[in-house]
């Protein structure tokens, strides 16, 4: 089980429901809760010497103090309502910088999808993209939109038998144990560029059997002319599934910014929450 569960926190409107899916995991897994607050538009993002400036700063960071406190104060009474123990975490970096590095000391952050409505929340540029890539802990993104009053029930994952694949699959260990149903996706590109030696379903049955989750389901699909990011939301949608696990940037950010990627393409359509692994 996972014993401590990062999330962040901030003024969106979708700050509420990422703690209630937080108070939800944490109760599930017995885990201590982290309230990480980052804000939006830190103070020394502002220049000038400037008596003016000087007492508009000082205003500044006044408001963004009384603001921080509001946003904890209410993070951890609803914790303790809930009974979970809480604590509460800040800095005055870029949104990404300071979640990912209070995060590192939790095994699992739970982010939001970027949701350009949402202006009060601290999200520059790439946010969770920067998440995937820098936090070194799974990144569990909870979409934009849609209630999921059930989180890991019934889980799939993507599995090509690839080094980002099996890190995901290690990483979600401690939440594919408490589900009750698992579904392999294995996807085909026409036949035409799996060259590699396919490790077989049986070990992977086999492993997860071993580490006490529940005997997958194999389900293939094949992504011509559908695109990977669709056929695993279409399988997800097939399978109802609440939740889905797999690997972030098998490819370098280079080539995934100049060719598309999974990883692009799922984080702007995603349907249900999706644990990513980097």
């Amino acid at each position: 089980m996972y014993r401590r569960i990062a999330v962040h926190l901030d003024h969106g409107f979708d700050c509420e429901r990422r703690t209630r899916l937080a108070l939800s995991l944490a109760k599930r897994h017995k885990a201590e809760l982290v309230g990480i607050y980052a804000s939006a538009a830190p103070p020394q993002y502002y220049y000038g010497e400037s008596v003016l400036m000087s007492r508009t700063l000082n205003v500044m960071k006044e408001l963004q103090a009384q603001n921080r406190a509001a946003v904890q104060n209410a993070f951890l009474e609803t914790a303790a309502a809930a009974d979970v123990p809480a604590v509460v975490r800040a800095g005055d970096t870029a949104p990404s910088v300071c979640v990912a590095l209070h995060a590192r000391t939790s095994d699992l952050v739970i982010v939001s999808q970027f949701n350009r409505d949402d202006v009060e929340a601290a999200h520059e540029s790439e946010f969770v993209e920067q998440m995937l890539l820098t936090a070194g802990r799974p990144v569990l993104v909870l979409p934009s939109s849609g209630d999921f009053l059930t989180v890991g029930d019934r889980v799939l994952f993507c599995w090509d038998g690839s080094r980002e694949a099996a890190r995901a699959l290690g990483d979600a260990t401690p939440a594919l144990r408490l589900s009750s149903h698992l579904i392999a996706l294995t996807m085909d590109e026409g036949g035409s560029s799996q060259k590699d030696e396919a490790t077989p379903f049986e070990d992977l049955a086999t492993y997860c059997v071993a580490h006490g989750m529940p005997a997958p389901d194999h389900v293939r699909r094949d992504i011509k002319g559908v695109g990977v990011g669709s056929t695993i939301l279409n399988a997800a949608a097939d399978h109802s599934a609440d939740m889905i696990v797999m690997g972030a940037y098998g490819h370098s950010k280079l080539r995934q910014w100049a060719m598309g990627g999974a990883t692009a393409s799922i984080l702007k359509s995603m349907t249900v929450p999706i644990m990513f692994s980097h």
